[in-house]
């Protein structure tokens, strides 16, 4: 129970400093208290749990470094954001359908491509954060969970792996623009 507890502060603390959507915390909370009940008459289940939570901060890490590095990029020359106008204020679903249908052109300077690949990068943030919640979920709450036959996991994936697709293009397009 003390690793349970010990990996799920962890995970609060990369939540909170991830600055992701304002419930996030909350619903990550909850589920999360419901665990550790459970996890009283369950010791199985608590390292269960602590393993997916392990598992799930080796992820998050993976996904926020890359948010991070690509922030990097933008550093030293970003006096102001370079966003596309279309992306400006968005969030979710309305930003991951404006990013599918972005159309920057090709000669667009370089920090235009890092700001789009960023928006990307933060979205998968949330979208990697929100799958691992619900998969907690689907476990304390129902008490099992089969991702093959789990329909809102499979979209999780399929949005992680467009929101993949569109921070490498826009990375690949950054290095061309920085290169002429």
């Amino acid at each position: 129970m003390e690793a349970m507890d010990a990996s799920g502060s962890r995970l609060c603390q990369i939540i909170q400093g991830a600055s992701l959507r304002p419930r996030t915390m909350q619903r990550f909370q909850t589920v999360l208290a419901t665990a550790g009940i459970v996890a009283l008459a369950d010791a199985g289940f608590a390292s269960r749990m602590d393993d997916m939570m392990v598992n799930s901060i080796r992820k998050f890490t993976a996904v926020k470094k890359r948010a991070d590095d690509l922030a990097v990029l933008l550093q030293p020359a970003r006096p102001g954001s370079s966003l596309p106008a279309t992306l400006i204020g968005l969030h979710g679903d309305e930003l991951f359908q404006a990013l599918v249908a972005l159309q920057v052109p090709e000669v667009a300077t370089k920090n235009v491509h890092l700001e789009a690949a960023l928006a990307a990068q933060r979205l998968a943030m949330q979208e990697t954060v929100d799958l691992h919640i619900h998969v907690y979920e689907e476990i304390v709450y129902i008490g099992h969970y089969k991702a093959s036959e789990d329909r809102k996991t499979l979209a999780f994936f399929q949005r992680l792996e467009s929101l993949d697709a569109i921070v490498q293009k826009h990375v690949d397009l950054a290095t061309k623009a920085a290169a002429t």
